[in-house]
């Protein structure tokens, strides 16, 4: 068996290409991650990967620069296309394309052509699906509501419906193609895989007495920051305090809002100074509106921390409602407050769901379970193609 896999940026794509590679079915993998990035190095890459990454490259730098947003949205949609092209020559040798979505509609028709199966990627939910959601949002709030790129929407809606089988990490993203009228049999589900930096050696006590929620993630919309800000003004305790993690959007969602000062920003942290900030809080919180599987779910479990996230986050496929936190609606300040007032108000309930994530941080998948997963169901569709022929 012989897989071409194209991805655009690094994320997640690596660690599959690799998984791949080590049950020996990696053919090629098309890259459209900049080569100029000092993490775009992989040395047991090196053999099969080709880079398809010159407009993704303008790209980004389009984005540094800060230049005009119609053009930075169009040339991420030709970067896409790049890779697509790229992948031409080599699908006609291989038995899976495995192809991140707006990345291979060429080459998934010529593929299909040749006998070869199509898997398309999808990482988010449906598109028009989270785009309704957005647009209500946006709309809701009085901001300026920005569609996708148009041709780049409309590509990836016949990439859905052209490839054999879709990819998802969550049940959210799943039930979001059902509701779209997908067949069920069509849908991949293979969760990520989490980083458990839970078990470095950098481990430290909590240093406040303070009844401390985090949240980190972009302060945008799409987050839904402001209904975790919304409900924590609300929250009745009288040594309390909400760290806020992560870069800043354009539209944050919060500019309406009153910021007191129990409400910290702490901008964009990483290695020690993140794991303290995880270290150093009570509660998690996760309030987006619309994200495919929320990788710091992983992280505050495997730090120990009860979650409070919505639906669209991909929470049902890491925690149990109710055990090691809980699960609530979008755009819902009332639900965030219910959940946080009772785990400030209850010593009892917070010390046990801390333990249960403790002990859920256990069962955390690794990326090597992820990707033995992945090759796995590749390797069942593969035979089952066979074996019908």
């Amino acid at each position: 068996m012989k897989v071409v896999y194209t991805a655009p940026n690094k994320s997640h794509h690596y660690i599959y290409a690799l998984g791949l590679l080590k049950a020996n079915i990696l053919y090629r993998f098309v890259s459209g991650f900049s080569r100029f990035s000092p993490r775009a190095k992989q040395a047991e890459l090196a053999p099969k990967i080709r880079r398809a990454d010159i407009l993704q490259t303008i790209y980004i730098a389009c984005l540094k620069f800060k230049l005009p947003d119609f053009l930075c949205r169009k040339i991420a949609y030709l970067a896409k296309i790049e890779q697509d092209l790229a992948c031409k020559k080599y699908v006609k040798d291989c038995d899976i394309f495995l192809f991140y979505n707006g990345s291979g509609l060429s080459s998934c028709a010529y593929a299909k052509k040749n006998g070869v199966i199509t898997i398309v990627e999808a990482v988010n939910s449906h598109i028009s699906f989270q785009e309704d959601i957005l647009k209500t949002e946006y709309e809701k709030l009085g901001l300026v509501w920005k569609p996708s790129y148009q041709k780049e929407k409309e590509r990836r809606i016949k990439e859905y419906q052209e490839a054999d089988f879709i990819l998802m990490p969550s049940e959210f993203v799943r039930s979001s193609f059902i509701q779209m009228g997908f067949a069920k049999e069509k849908l991949l589900k293979i969760p990520y895989g989490f980083n458990k930096f839970q078990a470095s050696n950098h481990q430290v006590a909590k240093e406040n007495t303070k009844f401390t929620v985090l949240f980190v993630g972009s302060i945008s919309v799409r987050k839904g920051l402001r209904y975790l800000i919304s409900a924590f003004n609300e929250l009745k305790h009288p040594n309390k305090q909400l760290v806020i993690v992560g870069p800043t959007n354009h539209d944050t969602g919060i500019a309406d809002l009153s910021l007191s000062s129990d409400i910290v920003f702490r901008g964009v942290l990483k290695g020690n100074d993140l794991e303290d900030a995880y270290h150093n809080a009570d509660v998690f919180c996760l309030p987006s509106i619309e994200e495919g599987l929320a990788l710091v779910l992983g992280e505050a479990i495997a730090s120990g921390l009860p979650i409070i996230a919505t639906t669209n986050t991909g929470a049902s496929d890491i925690i149990n409602d109710g055990c090691e936190g809980f699960i609530v609606p979008i755009c819902d300040d009332k639900a965030i407050l219910s959940k946080m007032q009772l785990l400030a108000d209850n010593e009892e309930l917070l010390t046990s769901m801390k333990q249960a994530a403790k002990f859920k941080s256990k069962d955390l998948p690794g990326w090597d379970v992820t990707t033995g997963n992945l090759v796995n169901t590749l390797t069942t569709i593969f035979n089952e193609k066979k074996n019908s022929r």
